[in-house]
C-alpha cells in the first residue's frame, strides 16, 4: 500500500484559518528565551520554518502567568510586555514569510521539580498536589488557585490575538496540569473539579 501524500499539500480554509498546505510544526521545547523572554534568535527559528513552507506553526510551550507554571528560567512566558514584545517580532517575521503560527500555552503542573525551577521556595501545583498516584509533593490547589490558572490562560488566549497571533493551542497532555486534572489517579479531589469523569 502506497501512501499518498498529495493531500498534505493541498489548502485549507475555515472560518477563522486558512493555510497554504496542511503540514503543521508541532511544538518542541527549546528553552532559548533567557528569563522567558524570546529573542530576536527565537524569531528568526520560526521565521526560518515559515520560509521552508510550514503551513502552520505551533510554538514550543510558553507558559501562562503563574508563578509555578514553569520548570525553567528559559522556557517561554506568554505574559508581561516584555514576553509579548518578543513574541510580537516572532509573529510579525512569521507572517512576513507568508506563515501562519499560534502559541501553545502550558502549565507544568506537578511536572515541575520545585527546587530547579523559578521560584524554588514556591510549591508545585496540582489539583491534588500528586505527582503520580500515591505520591504527594504538595497541598491541593486551592478553588482560588484553580480559578486564578483558568484567567491566565484566557488572558494569554486574548494576548495571543491582540498580538497577531492566528490562534491558540492548550497543552493537555502528557501528565502536565490540564492533563493531571482528567486522571484520576492525579485528581482524588470530593468538590466540583474532581470526582466523577465529568467533573475531572
Amino acid at each position: 500500500m502506497t501512501a499518498n501524500v498529495n493531500a498534505l499539500f493541498t489548502s485549507f480554509n475555515s472560518k477563522n484559518l486558512s493555510l497554504s498546505n496542511r503540514v503543521v510544526m508541532a511544538p518542541m521545547t527549546r528553552q532559548f528565551s533567557p528569563n522567558g523572554i524570546p529573542t530576536s534568535d527565537v524569531a528568526g527559528y520560526y521565521k526560518r520554518r515559515a520560509q521552508g513552507g510550514t503551513g502552520l506553526i505551533i510554538t514550543e510551550g510558553t507558559t501562562v502567568n503563574d508563578k509555578v507554571a514553569t520548570m525553567d528560567a528559559n522556557i517561554p512566558q506568554f505574559h508581561g510586555e516584555e514576553a509579548l514584545t518578543g513574541w510580537k517580532q516572532v509573529v510579525s517575521e512569521v507572517h512576513q514569510a507568508n506563515g501562519k503560527i499560534m502559541p501553545q500555552l502550558w502549565h507544568v503542573g506537578m511536572a515541575r521539580v520545585a527546587e530547579k525551577a523559578p521560584y524554588p521556595e514556591l510549591p508545585s501545583a496540582g489539583p491534588s498536589g500528586l505527582f503520580k498516584p500515591g505520591k504527594q509533593g504538595a497541598e491541593p490547589m486551592t478553588v482560588q488557585h484553580i480559578e486564578a490558572v483558568i484567567q491566565a490562560f484566557a488572558d494569554a488566549a486574548s494576548d495571543a490575538k491582540a498580538i497577531g497571533m492566528d490562534g491558540v493551542e492548550i497543552h493537555g497532555a502528557h501528565g502536565y496540569l490540564v492533563d493531571q486534572f482528567f486522571w484520576e489517579g492525579t485528581n482524588q479531589r470530593t468538590d466540583s473539579w474532581g470526582g466523577n469523569m465529568a467533573n475531572r
